[in-house]
């Protein structure tokens, strides 16, 4: 008999990267759970946002996956600029209104299934 336990992780690192000389830390939770983390200032900041499969499917692909990945990612950066005292850019106000957009978006559709 095997004595080690067969557990399949919950958590996946997506990402470790630094941005302006602070690290990002990007995971998955589960099946849908993605979570981002920013160490700046002796301060953790963190945010997460939720992204289900299209209707039909079980799981997210590895595209969907990624997208996700790099919203985290965006929210992240932001968040690092924002502390920074610096004005993000077009194209990262865009991809940050993407970002809270879609978390608006799951967080809505939560409250409706609460509801019925």
């Amino acid at each position: 008999m095997d004595d080690k336990p067969n557990h399949k992780g919950l958590m996946r690192i997506l990402m470790i990267m630094t941005y302006k000389n602070y690290p990002i830390y990007v995971r998955m939770i589960g099946k849908n759970i993605f979570m981002w983390d920013v160490i700046a200032s002796n301060q953790l900041y963190s945010s997460y946002l939720i992204m289900d499969p299209k209707k039909g499917s079980k799981v997210l692909n590895q595209k969907e996956i990624n997208e996700v990945t790099k919203m985290c990612y965006a929210g992240a950066a932001a968040t690092i600029d924002t502390i920074l005292g610096i004005e993000m850019s077009d194209t990262d106000k865009q991809i940050v209104g993407q970002f809270e957009e879609a978390r608006q978006m799951v967080d809505s559709e939560k409250e409706d299934k609460v509801l019925k």
